[in-house]
């Protein structure tokens, strides 16, 4: 019998010492100008250490407003029991819960990791069983919501399905449009959404990616993709 123990290089601790302190000064601005700091989702492979540190930044600067978000990829077959584990702990520990639901873009590095590495796929089979527990979620959180629970939504998505059943839900349970819901959108993308959104008095932004163009473009066919 061999037990086999992992733990953090010397180089690889100083790392993640200085992630957390360029993190903590990142969450500490928002804070102080009260914005948003939406903190992205990446690869199911190591998407447990970004929602381990979204996580500790919430309890941190989500006391008495939604400073931090998180974001759930619904096309994860665990994202919706995660996003209840969630809600659950910040209730426990008496902070605010803000998240962005997105529907996920990496379906074919996911699906051929899966294979490479002989483990079931975490993506749902389909689009429309993605559709179906992306609109469960928002479903979900809106109800949350109107029961009193201390919860702000970014429903981020150019889906106008997605976006008229949070409408939807949110005047059937009476939640008017400066309730804690949001809504976003890529700039040039979906913007008769966006400005219909507006027009209503909903809070919707224009998501803006800056950077070079060789880092930029591969996002945006992402997004394209998703």
């Amino acid at each position: 019998h061999t037990t086999l123990f992992r733990s953090l290089a010397e180089e690889e601790r100083e790392l993640l010492v200085n992630m957390r302190a360029r993190i903590n000064k990142l969450a500490d601005l928002a804070s102080e100008l009260n914005v948003k700091m939406m903190i992205d989702a990446e690869h199911s492979y190591f998407q447990p250490a970004i929602d381990n540190i979204a996580t500790y930044l919430m309890k941190k600067y989500n006391g008495e407003r939604a400073t931090i978000f998180s974001t759930y990829q619904m096309y994860m077959v665990d994202s919706h029991n995660r996003l209840l584990d969630d809600i659950a702990r910040a209730k426990q520990g008496n902070y605010h819960f803000a998240c962005k639901l997105v529907r996920g873009a990496y379906m074919e590095l996911e699906r051929a990791r899966a294979i490479e590495k002989q483990y079931p796929s975490p993506i749902h089979v389909d689009k429309q069983t993605t559709h179906d527990n992306y609109n469960g979620a928002l479903t979900y959180m809106i109800n949350k919501m109107a029961d009193g629970e201390n919860i702000s939504l970014m429903i981020a998505s150019h889906n106008q399905q997605s976006i008229e059943l949070t409408l939807e839900r949110a005047a059937e349970r009476g939640l008017p449009p400066s309730a804690n819901i949001y809504f976003g959108q890529l700039l040039g993308m979906a913007d008769h959404l966006t400005y219909s959104l507006g027009g209503a008095g909903y809070r919707a932004y224009k998501y803006v990616p800056y950077g070079k163009i060789q880092e930029v473009m591969p996002y945006l066919v992402r997004r394209a993709q998703e």
